[in-house]
């Protein structure tokens, strides 16, 4: 299940767009983890990145990791604990512009980012911040949309600029061991309701071991 609205903080109330919605984008987790769920173990450290309501955050954390679960809308949020809640998991969050925020240093042993879209500039602040702050043997496992979107008309930003491909993903993690890295179609969701098929980057990589 896909999100079909970019993230350009800076033009883009996220906080109002949550709060005019009683569940944006659902409770199911990402295709991404979902398929990568083996590789999990728990009581590793995660970061979810852009996890709004916590239908990632919630997942990880029933796989048994301590997650953090980060996002600027602090409406967003609160439905995530609540959700982390009825599951009966614990679920860390912290309301924060993923652009200022200060990223602890090889914090965390699993990292996601789940159709977070940025301009070209933030996306590589961005993505350089994760590497920083993941742990040596880590896992950053990333879900977006590709470029092709934007043809589709189903949702994702109307600027291509803020899609992202494969290879701009493995430009963008350098030194890292890629372990997957494809484009695949998805179905879009938002509200409880179906947009139409989508194509979304998967990719995958591992931080090398000193």
């Amino acid at each position: 299940m896909s999100n079909p609205d970019g993230n350009d903080s800076k033009k883009f109330s996220w906080e109002q767009r949550y709060a005019d919605s009683d569940n944006l984008f659902g409770h199911t987790p990402s295709e991404l983890l979902l398929a990568w769920k083996d590789q999990l173990t728990a009581g590793q450290s995660a970061l979810a990145v852009g996890d709004g309501e916590g239908r990632n955050g919630v997942w990880l954390a029933e796989q048994g990791l301590d997650v953090l679960s980060i996002d600027i809308s602090a409406t967003a949020l609160s439905r995530a604990k609540a959700f982390a809640t009825q599951r009966n998991v614990t679920l860390k969050t912290e309301c924060a512009d993923l652009l200022t925020w200060h990223w602890p240093q090889q914090g965390f042993d699993v990292i996601t980012s789940i159709f977070v879209h940025m301009s070209a500039e933030q996306r590589r602040q961005l993505h350089s911040s994760i590497l920083h702050a993941i742990k040596p043997g880590g896992l950053i496992l990333i879900e977006g949309y590709h470029t092709e979107q934007c043809k589709l008309g189903s949702g994702g930003p109307k600027d291509p600029s803020l899609m992202l491909t494969a290879e701009l993903l493995e430009e963008d993690f350098p030194g890292m061991t890629i372990l997957h890295s494809a484009v695949l179609p998805t179905e879009v969701i938002m509200d409880g309701k179906e947009y139409g098929k989508g194509v979304a980057c998967h990719f995958v990589a591992q931080s090398p071991v000193d």
